[in-house]
Parts: C-alpha cells; sequence; structure tokens
C-alpha cells in the first residue's frame, strides 16, 4: 500500500511539473522539478501509506507554489484549499483542536496584523500579500502552531536575509513565497525529530 501511495504522489509531483512547463514555456522547470526528484525519494523512509501521501502532496504543492510565486509574484486561489485538504489527511480530533486549527489561525493573524500595522506606520503602498497570509495558514495548519511558527520564522529570516544581499529597495516587491516554502519544507523534515 505505501508503494501505491507514493506512486500516486509521485504522479502528481510529474504532473505539477508539467502544469508549470506548460504555464512559463520560457523556464525549464522540467529540469528543477528532475533535480528536486531525488530528494522527494526521501518520503520513502516512511512506512506508512497515509504519511507518505501527506507529506508527498504537501510537499508537491509548496514546490509549486514557490516556483509560481517566484514567476508571477501571485499564489494561485486554487493552492491553499489543497493543503489545508491534505492536511486533513489522517489527523484525529485531537491533533486538529491542539495544533491544526491554532497553527491555522495565531500565525496567519499574527502576520496580518503586523503586515497592516506596518503598511500603515511606514505608509507602504504594499506589504505581505493576502496569497502569502493564506498560505501561511494552510501550512500552520498542515504542521501544526509549534511547528508553522518554527517554519514562518526560518522563512522570514531566509527573506531578511535575501533581501539584505539584494539591498532592496523600502518600495520593491519581492516573492515571499518561495521563502515561506523553504522555511515549511525544512520544518517539514525535522518535525518528526523535534516536535513528535
Amino acid at each position: 500500500m505505501a508503494v501505491v501511495s507514493f506512486l500516486g504522489v509521485l504522479g502528481c509531483w510529474f504532473y505539477m511539473g508539467r502544469a508549470l512547463k506548460k504555464q512559463f514555456e520560457q523556464v525549464a522547470f522540467a529540469t528543477e522539478f528532475i533535480v528536486a526528484t531525488p530528494l522527494f525519494f526521501m518520503i520513502l523512509v516512511f512506512d506508512d501509506p497515509v504519511l507518505i501521501c501527506r507529506t508527498g502532496l504537501f510537499l508537491c504543492l509548496l514546490f509549486y507554489v514557490a516556483i509560481f510565486d517566484d514567476q508571477t509574484q501571485t499564489i494561485p486561489q486554487f493552492v491553499h484549499p489543497l493543503i489545508f485538504c491534505v492536511g486533513c489527511i489522517g489527523i484525529n480530533g485531537d491533533w486538529l483542536m491542539k495544533q491544526a486549527i491554532p497553527g491555522a489561525m495565531i500565525p496567519g493573524l499574527l502576520v496580518a496584523c503586523s503586515g497592516f500595522l506596518i503598511k500603515r506606520i511606514r505608509k507602504l503602498e504594499q506589504s505581505i500579500g493576502l496569497g502569502d497570509i493564506k498560505l501561511i495558514m494552510g501550512c500552520g495548519f498542515y504542521l501544526g502552531l509549534d511547528a508553522g511558527f518554527v517554519g514562518l520564522f526560518i522563512g522570514l529570516f531566509f527573506s531578511i536575509l535575501w533581501s539584505g544581499m539584494k539591498h532592496l529597495e523600502r518600495e520593491e516587491v519581492f516573492a515571499f513565497a518561495p521563502f515561506l516554502c523553504v522555511g515549511f519544507t525544512i520544518v517539514l523534515f525535522f518535525e518528526r525529530m523535534v516536535f513528535q
């Protein structure tokens, strides 16, 4: 059963790669997906088909979001509900009430409020986008409150580091989702050792 789950997830992985290649023909996304595929096989260390399906689909969606946002500075609307659906695979009521729902609400509301305040105080036209906030909420729901916060801070750290290295101007806009996706992916690989 674990092999069937993995093959299904692998099919989704390559479907997403083809979809990105079709949407952005000028960029060779097939190469990026092929390079990342060996890392994707790391989910085979799990022997639970539900965990393989849950982890694989989440990674697939994060990779898709990171590339799409990097190219367009937008996140497709269909991704957020899919992340919430993947987060529902195999969870119990205790996890839902203690980790998933607070993991979606607390970091999401915190980032939304701080983005609104920064926009008002610094008189910026743009701040963090609604798509990024929904991505934080979806990933927080999937990972839970503890791991979701750690992933958010890792993503924030990488985005601050990158914007400092690029010497971005105050009004300059950049894609934030790739940094979030990196942070949440790092936490995903370490959550079983640290958070559970």
